[in-house]
Parts: C-alpha cells; structure tokens; sequence
C-alpha cells in the first residue's frame, strides 16, 4: 500500500478501515478496488480541502506515471459504490476533488504482538559473529568437468526459449487488441409506423423517447415496437433529450420564449411528471455517468456542468460554435460534442480540447455521436452511422480508422444505445419533398415544376429563369422559369444554400462551408464554374445573403445558424472595395433582406420571436409584431413580407411594414414541410408562396449489433 494512514473514520452511513482495508455502509461490506480504496482513504483523511489531482496522483501512485484518465475511473467506481450518497465527492473544475461530508476519526488500539515489538531491545545485535572459515575447493573429476561444461549451454537454451515465447505473446497480444473491427448490423427492426417527423432523445432500456416534429410534441414507444404514446410534458415547444442513469428522469429543452438564447433547460421526472427548471439558454445536455451531474452547452459556444437538482452550475469550458451532441463517456472522464458539424472532446474539468476524427474526409457533419455502455466503441452519425473503436491498443499499429455501419438512402440521425450496448436507436429518414405552390383562390399547395423535389427556389427579376437546389441532393440547378432547359452548376460536396440571383441575372450567391468550417458566401457564374468565395480571409460566419437593387452591395448576418448563438449582427459588403461595414442597430439580428426598391432591410430576431425593418434614408429600425417569424421574403413590388409562424399553430402569414397586424393566408397545421433547414418557404415571381411538401419517411428503428 502506498498510504499509511491510521484511525477509523466515520461519515454518514459509512466506516473505513485503511488498517483492515475495509469499507461498509451500515455494516455491510462495500467492494472496491485497491486503488479506489487508497484514493478513497486520502480524501477522507482531508475532509473539506480541496486536493489538486496531482496530489492525489502522487500519493496513490507515488513512484509511478499514471494519467488522469486512470483517476477518473476510480472516482467514478467510488461514486458508483457509495450509491445515493456520491455527491460527497466534488470535483472542482480545473483543480481536483473535495470531501464534503462530515468525517468523525478515532485512533485504533495497537495490536498486543506490536506493542510487545515495539518494547523489545536489540539484544540480537550485541550476538558473538562466528569466526570466518577457510573453504577449500577441491579439483573435480574429468567426468564432473564434462557434466558441468554442458550447463551453460542448457541454462542459454531455456533463456533462449523462454525468450522466444514471450515474444511469440507480446505478439499474439498486440494483434488481438489491434485486431480489426469485425463490428457489423445484423438487422434492423423499425419501431414506429406513424411517418412523422422525429428526433430521438434517449431510452430507458425498455421505452425510447423522442420527439413528434408535426404536431409538436413528447412521445414514447416500447424499444421492441408498438403504438406511439404522447407524454403530457407541461412546457410549450418542448423537445426530448436524454434519459437518466437510472432510467427515472427525461431532459427537456423548450423553445417556449424562442430560440437559442430563449431555450431553457428542464428535468422530467417520467413517473409522476413532476417537472424541474434547470438552467436558461441551453441547446444540448446530456447526463453524467452516475446521474448526479448533467452538462450542457448554450447559444454562445460554452459548455457548463451543473448539479442534477439545478445548484452548483459553473462553467467548464468555452469551445465557441453551435454546440450540439453531448455525451460523457462511461467513465465520466471525458465529453465529447459536435462544434459546428465537427466532433470535439475535451476532459470533463474542461482541459485537454482537440478533435476526434481530425482529417476525417467521409463527411464535414459529424453531427451526432453517444459512446457504447463499456466505452469500446464510440457511435457517430453524419447520415450514415459510423463505429470507432475505443479499445486500448498495443504497439506501433495505428488507432482504428471510423468503421461505416450503415449504407443505402435511408438517412440516419443520432444514434441512441441500449443499455446493453447490444442495439442502437436512431430515426431513419428517408428524404424527399414535393415542391408546391400556394394558390390563393383555393386555399391549397399545388404541385409547381412538376412537384420536383428542390428548395430554395429563386427567380430572376425578368421572372425567365430559375434556380433550385435539389433536395436531399443539394446540387444547384438553373433552368428556364417552366423548368425546362435544366443546368447542372454544382456538385458534392458543395451543397448550396440560400442561392440569390444577382440584379442582373449573371451570378448567384449562396451559403456553404468554407475550409475553416465556418458559413461563408460564395459566388458562381449563370453558366456554372468553379464557385468563389467573396470573403475569404474572413474568420467569422457569413449567412442569409441579400443583393442591393443596384448589385453593387450585399448584405449579410454573422450568426452561423438560427438558434445556435447568442450573438449576431449585420454587415453590408461593398463589392467594389471588398470591405464590409457594421449596420447600426443591428446587434442580435438575423437573415437580412434587401427591399426590391431598396428603401428597407428586414431582418428578424435571434429567438425568432419578431422582425425589425430599417429604413434606409433614416437609419431608424421599427418593429414588426409578427409573432414568431421564419423564412420571411419581401413581395416583389415591396409591399408585403411574406412569413411562417412556426411556433404553436403553424400558419403562413404576410405583413405590411407599418401595419400593426399580419394577415393570414392559410393554416398549414395539418401539412408536413421538410427541406434542409426542417422546411423552407419563397415566392414565385407572382408573389405566390412556395414550399417543400415532406413526402418521404420518418421512423424510429432498432438496429442489432453483433461481432463486438
């Protein structure tokens, strides 16, 4: 033992014994490794002081290198030990651990045998040595000179042996542990038959829990299949997240005030429905391993821990982007999320951030990742589901590349696993919409272009062309304004977003990803050719393009995607100097777009709640009372703008600027839109809404996993 600590301590329920090496919970012994035990004794021994890991590293292990990892594992064994009263031992972010209980220490008897030692003299020493004796070496025989000469090559024989078998092991060892995956789906077993759009939260083991995009709502289905039940969650917009250790409690993010900044954390209890308020702002969450913790990022790139009754929040670290994905791994050493379409990790006292798959060229949305149970394999989803092998490995080979699980056009969101590792959860969708057309005389979505599938869908301003980007695609198209004449100007992995035409109908803007991993926007010729990006040593998000009349200028937001930041503003880019420029007033303010006369410059709020237009001869911003706001275009003869209302009853809207209420043109409760950003809506050249009618499949599935 590397401690040598007396006494016999006393806390709460329990009695540790460092001389017997015992710990019991009301009399009844507790099982615990060595380490776990020492580690447990020096904290118990400073009750109430705050140890530096490396102390505690030093005094457990003292002549040896041992990585934090290993310290975080016998943490977590204690606090799985001790049960309900875990929350004993705190960490403190970027410094240690600290024993919070109340400890009593009595001194034990000395054994009778060590107190009899203990007064003994060191008589034996004053012992006569004996005289030192002549030995002689008689000369051996010529027969014992032969026995004797083989010897040594007998001894260099076994050495040699053993040697040889020792390597043979070490080889064995490392081609076992290095060996590749042979993991693989075996079936898959769809769970759900309802077609609605949905996002998974997590699983229990017996139920899964999701969320119904249309109508909004909490749902359950038995993880071996069946009807889907709603959950009565009494919050509005409520989304599911994950589920507890214990399979006791849900997180549930609202969207009740907004977006982003206006989220607000909740914990669910499933049996009672009781409900507790968590925290504000936050995108994500996730449960720690021993569901005492929970951590969860917010609209402005940070990633907080706090305590699961909602007390002791603090920050761990402040990673930046749109934070999505958050899960511990089983040891509780470790998070690892999606920044920005890209999977990061960082140890859970917020040190030691990189990136998980760094060159990873399959896909730039590594959206969606969860750890299996025993932690040797990590899960990603970016469409397809991909497994990583997280076993411990030997030698020289290099770490397991991501091993692709799945194939073929279903599309397949965050993979969610069962408590036995055995099976993953994850919505399967298969993507495809209809392009439709509002017709104002009878109140319904018609089929436009043939009901291609394609969003995004832009006019030129003599209405005798068109551009769309193919949904789920996502390859820009240019055709004649009947859809005729098609021409391909794009192709993977660039996937266009937000294309506007230029003023005179030779260029198209859109969004996309830059090599950064930023939004950026990019420039492509009516003919087609390589795009070019307008800003390319800009280190900021550039989205929601929108040309000046004139072409000369374009304005643009900073906010990287609706609902993922906290800060935004406008920028307005002049083409002939390439310099952009601050919009006064403008902080918090998304998608701007230009009036057709250039008189305004609407844009709506980070939370999605309103719209502001600035008027460009005053420079004076006025508020527009539209209710929750999405997708707004302005009507070609600048009169109206056009919008969803996605919260509550979905309705489709347009509004005067000046006027103190919108009007409603049609109730699309009962309709289900998808499209890259969940749905989409623009005008015609007639001023007639246009949107992308969901007509694919959504389910949730069970996936078998086998070869681990």
């Amino acid at each position: 033992m590397s401690l040598v600590i007396s006494g016999l301590y006393r806390f709460d329920e329990f009695e540790l014994n460092p001389a017997r090496r015992t710990f019991a919970r009301n009399g009844m012994p507790l099982s615990i490794s060595p380490k776990a035990f020492e580690v447990l004794t020096y904290l118990v021994a400073n009750p109430g002081r705050v140890i530096a890991k490396d102390e505690l590293l030093k005094a457990v292990w003292p002549e040896s290198f041992v990585e934090e990892s290993n310290l975080f594992q016998h943490v977590f064994a204690l606090r799985k030990a001790m049960g309900d009263k875990a929350g004993c031992i705190v960490t403190i972010p970027g410094r240690g651990y600290q024993f919070t209980a109340q400890v009593q220490e009595t001194a034990q008897p000395e054994a009778p045998q060590v107190a009899e030692q203990r007064g003994h003299t060191h008589d034996h020493l004053d012992h006569q040595i004996p005289e030192r004796t002549q030995v002689v070496m008689e000369e051996p025989s010529p027969a014992e000179r032969s026995r004797l000469s083989k010897v040594p090559r007998l001894w260099w024989s076994i050495c040699v042996a053993a040697v040889l078998a020792v390597l043979l092991l070490v080889a064995f060892v490392v081609v076992r542990v290095n060996r590749s995956s042979t993991l693989r789906i075996s079936s898959y077993e769809q769970i759900t038959d309802d077609g609605h759009a949905k996002t998974i939260g997590g699983t229990d083991g017996s139920r899964v829990y999701f969320t119904e995009e249309s109508p909004h709502s909490v749902a359950e289905v038995s993880a071996s299949g069946g009807a889907v039940e709603p959950i009565p969650v009494s919050v509005k917009e409520p989304w599911a997240g994950d589920v507890s250790p214990d399979g006791s409690t849900l997180l549930v993010i609202s969207e009740s005030g907004g977006m982003g900044p206006a989220d607000s954390l909740w914990s669910f209890r499933l049996v009672g429905g009781s409900l507790r308020r968590l925290s504000e702002g936050a995108i994500d969450s996730a449960w720690s391993p021993d569901g005492l913790q929970i951590a969860y990022g917010n609209a402005t790139g940070d990633i907080f821990v706090i305590r699961s009754d909602g007390t002791d929040e603090h920050k761990v670290a402040s990673p930046g982007g749109y934070i999505r994905s958050l899960a511990w791994s089983p040891d509780g050493s470790r998070l690892r999320f999606s920044k920005d379409g890209v999977l990061w990790e960082l140890s859970s006292d917020g040190s030691n951030f990189h990136q998980v798959l760094p060159g990873w060229s399959n896909s730039h949305s590594q959206y969606f990742g969860q750890w299996a149970p025993d932690g040797r394999y990590y899960f990603v989803s970016d469409g397809q589901i991909w497994a990583l092998d997280q076993r411990p490995r030997l030698g020289s080979i290099p770490p397991a590349k991501a091993v692709q699980l799945t194939f073929g056009p279903t599309v397949w969101d965050r993979p969610v696993l069962s408590r036995d590792g055995r099976k993953i959860f994850a919505s399967g969708r298969t993507k495809r919409g209809e392009l439709v057309r509002f017709d104002a005389k009878s109140k319904k979505f018609l089929p436009f272009l043939g009901g291609i599938s394609a969003e995004f869908v832009t006019f030129t301003r003599d209405a005798k062309t068109v551009a769309y980007v193919t949904y789920p695609e996502g390859i820009l198209w240019r055709a004649n304004a009947d859809g005729t004449n098609p021409l391909r100007l794009t192709s993977p992995p660039v996937y266009p977003k937000s294309p506007r035409w230029s003023p005179n109908g030779t260029e198209i803007l859109f969004v996309d990803r830059t090599p950064k991993g930023t939004n950026g926007i990019y420039l492509i010729a009516a003919d087609g050719g390589t795009p070019r990006q307008i800003l390319p040593n800009d280190v900021e998000n550039e989205t929601d393009p929108s040309w000046s009349p004139d072409g000369k200028k374009i304005a643009y937001s900073t906010c990287p995607t609706l609902g993922a930041s906290s800060k935004s503003d406008l920028r307005i880019l002049d083409r002939a100097t390439g310099k952009a420029a601050f919009i006064p007033g403008s902080n918090g303010l998304v998608t701007p777009h230009w009036s057709p006369d250039g008189k305004f410059i609407s844009a709506m709020t980070l939370d999605a709640m309103s719209m502001k237009v600035l008027n460009m001869e005053s420079g004076k911003w006025s508020i527009l009372d539209t209710g929750s706001v999405a997708f707004p275009e302005w009507s070609h003869d600048s009169k109206f703008i056009y919008y969803l209302m996605w919260k509550g009853d979905a309705t489709l809207l347009r509004i005067r600027p000046g006027d103190a209420k919108p009007e409603i043109l049609a109730d699309v409760r009962n309709e289900r839109f998808t499209g890259f950003f969940t749905s989409w809506m623009n005008l015609d050249s007639s001023n007639a809404p246009l949107l992308l009618r969901d007509i694919g499949s959504d389910e949730i599935y069970a996936l078998t996993l086998e070869g681990q």
